[in-house]
């Protein structure tokens, strides 16, 4: 799968949207466009998994991520886990504009409830793995918010297609915020 993935970013950087066709994904994967029919049976559904993997992998990145800082306190913690959802080091699987712009008009409301779920649900067992983080348990609501805040700047920032203010700054900031509602 993740040959197909590569193969469709390949594309989409290199040659436009347009270019992004079941047919030449395949060839530059180097599989058969049967077999990718089998799996995506157009560039519609391939980027709707394509979406799907992107969610995935950050949410398995902030898990491990969070569990090899099990010893630093839950302000590092918290701050790399603000820093992994924003993608400030650029290590996330690409994802642009125009795919932003695709993903609008292709996803369902479900789709997008069941990606946000995954991102919450992911951020209540970071959060709910910090042992020395001070105040009083984080409700369902506090951890909806901090997620929509940050998944929402992250996604926002994509349609701006700025570094305005740039991306550290913009982490430090949304760190303090994040601290702030998971103390009070």
């Amino acid at each position: 799968m993740q040959a197909l993935y590569d193969g469709f970013v390949r594309i989409w950087r290199r040659d436009g949207p347009a270019a992004a066709t079941t047919r030449a994904i395949a060839e530059e994967s180097g599989y058969a466009v049967g077999t990718l029919y089998d799996y995506f049976p157009n560039r519609t559904a391939l980027l709707s998994g394509y979406v799907r993997h992107c969610m995935d992998v950050l949410c398995q990145r902030l898990s491990e991520e969070d569990a090899a800082l099990d010893r630093h306190c839950w302000e590092e913690r918290l701050r790399r886990a603000v820093s992994l959802t924003l993608d400030e080091d650029g290590q996330a699987p690409y994802f642009d504009r125009d795919m932003l712009m695709m993903e609008g008009k292709i996803a369902t409301a479900a789709h997008h409830q069941r990606a946000f779920r995954q991102l919450v649900d992911t951020w209540d067992a970071l959060v709910a793995g910090w042992p020395d983080r001070p105040g009083p348990a984080v409700t369902a609501d506090t951890l909806e918010t901090l997620v929509l805040a940050l998944w929402g700047a992250r996604r926002y920032a994509l349609l701006l297609d700025t570094n305005t203010p740039p991306i550290r700054q913009r982490v430090d900031r949304l760190a303090v915020m994040a601290r702030a509602l998971l103390t009070s």
